[in-house]
C-alpha cells in the first residue's frame, strides 16, 4: 500500500530573492564542476549551497560541505529567504520543454511525501544499481541538514489520469511560481491544500505501486536515515517525519514523460584498439560500419537513426573508438546470450541493450567487473550523443558505447520482476528540479493529516 501525504514545504520567498531562475538547479548528480561554479555565482541563495556545497582543502569534522549546507539552511530560514507553508499541500508541477525532434511537450507531476517502504515489501520498486560513494554523500548531508533538499523522481500507473485530475481540479488558476529555469525550461508550480482533494489523492494512490525513475541513491539513503533515526528515537511512531521522504510523482501515462539513452564512455583503456576489439566482438555480434565524414560528432544524427532501426530487430549497441574514423553498430547474434546465466541477464533483462552491453562487452571483452563499473574514473555516463562522440574524437575517451533509450514499459517489467538494471540504464528528461520544494525532517515532528 503506497502512502502519500501532503506536507508543509519549505519554499523560496519571492519577496526575498531576485527570481526563482536564480536559485534552482538540476539534481546534484548531473551537475559538473563548471556548472557548480555557475550556480554559486548566480545568486548567494542558490540551492547549490545546500544541495552540492563546495569542498575545501581545509575541510574538517567540524567544518565541511555538510555543516556549511546546514548553516546556510538555518540562516535562510531565519532571514525569511526560505519560508515554510502554513498548510500541508501537494504541489503540482508543470515543465514545458522541447523533445529531441523539436516538439513542445509538457510533463505534469506533483511533489508529495511518500512513506518509506523496504524494497521487499513490493510497494516501492527500484530498477537500477547504485553507486556506494553517492549514498554515503547523501546520508552525510541529510544527517546535518535534517531536510530533503531534492526530490526522488518516481512513476506510478494511472491510465485514467485520475490522480492529476483530482489535483488540477482543485488548484488555483494562477501558479505560485512561473519562470524559465537555467536550462531554458518553463516551470510552473501550484500548491493544492484543499482537504477533499488531498484525501482523494491519498485514496487513489493507496493501491499503486511506485517505480523509482531517478534518485535511487536518495531513496536508499532515506531508508538508511530512517533506520538510523529509529535507533535514535525508538519511541517515535509511524507518523514520525523520518519515515517519509519527498518525492516527485509522475504518471507512467503522462504524455510529457521522456526517457533519453545513457551512453558509456571509457576514458582510459590501455592497449585498446578497434581492430582487436572487433576480433572478439564478432563472435557474438553482427557489425554494421557507418562512415563518418567530417568527424564522429558531426555524424551523431546518423548514428542515432541507424541504432534505432537496428534496435527494432534485436539488442544493438553503437560504438566509437578514438583510433577509428568510423562508427560501428553491433547487433547481438541470435542465441548469443543462451549460455549466459545470472540475475543480471535473467527474464526481461535478456533483451535490454544495456544488459547486453554490460555482460557481453564490458565484462566479457573488456574485463570491467561490477567493482570497476562502480568507479567514476573508469566509466563516465552521458545522455548527449554528440557530446559523447566528441569526447572520443578529442581523445578524452578511448572508446564509447551508445545505446537506444530504455522504454518506460521495460523499466516497469524489470522492476515488477524484482530485477535490477545496470547503473545508469535510464535518463528521464527533464530532471525534477531542485529548489521548488524542500522538506524538513524533524525527529520530534509527525506528518500532518489532510
Amino acid at each position: 500500500m503506497a502512502v502519500v501525504a501532503p506536507f508543509r514545504a519549505l519554499r523560496y520567498n519571492l519577496d526575498k530573492i531576485a527570481g526563482m531562475e536564480q536559485v534552482v538547479t538540476p539534481p546534484y548528480d548531473v551537475i559538473n564542476a563548471s556548472q557548480q561554479d555557475g550556480f554559486y555565482n548566480a545568486d548567494p541563495h542558490n540551492i547549490i549551497r545546500l544541495e552540492l556545497n563546495r569542498k575545501r582543502d581545509s575541510d574538517s569534522a567540524a567544518d565541511n560541505r555538510y555543516t556549511r549546507a546546514a548553516e546556510h539552511l538555518q540562516r535562510w530560514m531565519q532571514s525569511g529567504v526560505l519560508k515554510r507553508d502554513e498548510k500541508p499541500a501537494f504541489y503540482v508541477s508543470r515543465t514545458t520543454y522541447q523533445d529531441p525532434d523539436g516538439n513542445e511537450r509538457v510533463r505534469t507531476g506533483f511533489f508529495t511525501l511518500l512513506r518509506l517502504e523496504d524494497f521487499d515489501a513490493g510497494v516501492v520498486l527500484p530498477h537500477e544499481r547504485t553507486f556506494t560513494e553517492h549514498k554515503e554523500d547523501r546520508l552525510a548531508l541529510i544527517k546535518k541538514t535534517r531536510a530533503n533538499i531534492s526530490p526522488i523522481f518516481a512513476l506510478f500507473p494511472d491510465d485514467q489520469n485520475a490522480v492529476m485530475g483530482a489535483l488540477q481540479s482543485a488548484q488555483a488558476q494562477a501558479p505560485d511560481y512561473d519562470f524559465i529555469d537555467p536550462m531554458g525550461l518553463r516551470q510552473q508550480l501550484h500548491a493544492v491544500s484543499d482537504p477533499a482533494a488531498c484525501a482523494s489523492v491519498r485514496k487513489l494512490m493507496a493501491d499503486k505501486v511506485i517505480f523509482i525513475a531517478d534518485g535511487h541513491h536518495r531513496y536508499e539513503t532515506a531508508l538508511n536515515y530512517r533506520n538510523h533515526m529509529r535507533g535514535q528515537c525508538p519511541e517515535a511512531g509511524l507518523l514520525a517525519s523520518f519515515n517519509y521522504v519527498m518525492v516527485y510523482l509522475c504518471s507512467m501515462s503522462d504524455p510529457g514523460l521522456t526517457v533519453f539513452a545513457c551512453h558509456r564512455a571509457v576514458p582510459r583503456l590501455d592497449g585498446f584498439s578497434a581492430v582487436d576489439f572487433m576480433r572478439h566482438a564478432r563472435q557474438d555480434f553482427d557489425e554494421l560500419i557507418i562512415e563518418a565524414p567530417g568527424g564522429l560528432a558531426a555524424n551523431a544524427p546518423v548514428l542515432v537513426e541507424a541504432l534505432a532501426q537496428a534496435g527494432r530487430q534485436r539488442p544493438s549497441i553503437g560504438m566509437a573508438c578514438h583510433d577509428s574514423d568510423k562508427l560501428h553498430i553491433l547487433s547481438l547474434k541470435p542465441g548469443a546470450m543462451d549460455q549466459e546465466e545470472g540475475p543480471d541477464v535473467f527474464g526481461p533483462l535478456r533483451q535490454l541493450d544495456v544488459a547486453v552491453l554490460t555482460r557481453m562487452i564490458l565484462e566479457k571483452i573488456l574485463g570491467l567487473d561490477n567493482n570497476a563499473r562502480d568507479m567514476a574514473h573508469l566509466i563516465s555516463y552521458n545522455s548527449d550523443t554528440r557530446d559523447t562522440l566528441a569526447q572520443v574524437q578529442s581523445g578524452q575517451a578511448r572508446v564509447a558505447f551508445l545505446l537506444n533509450p530504455t522504454k518506460v514499459e521495460q523499466v516497469k517489467a524489470v522492476a515488477e520482476a524484482g530485477l535490477i538494471m545496470p547503473r545508469k540504464s535510464t535518463y528521464f528528461y527533464p530532471k525534477a528540479l531542485t529548489g521548488l520544494t524542500l522538506n524538513l525532517v524533524l525527529p520530534d515532528e509527525d506528518i500532518a493529516a489532510c
